[in-house]
């Protein structure tokens, strides 16, 4: 199971997604490069549904952010 997961705003409408997903899962992001989040999973962490959670936010929630490759 990752340890990281690495999702990347790809428009406006990325951070107002990203800001919910955070106050909905308790997840604190790490900032990347520009518009990049790492968030570290670890214990508890792993049982969050992250595209469960960021389809109730969104439903389009891909058109605007990206998952992106572990560092």
């Amino acid at each position: 199971m990752a340890d990281t997961i690495t999702l990347i705003e790809k428009d406006d409408d990325a951070a107002r997604i990203l800001d919910a997903f955070e106050e909905e899962t308790g997840l604190e992001p790490d900032l990347g490069e520009e518009g990049t989040r790492i968030y570290t999973l670890s214990g508890d962490d792993h049982q969050v549904a992250i595209v469960r959670t960021l389809t109730e936010i969104d439903d389009d929630w891909g058109e605007h952010v990206a998952v992106g490759d572990p560092a």
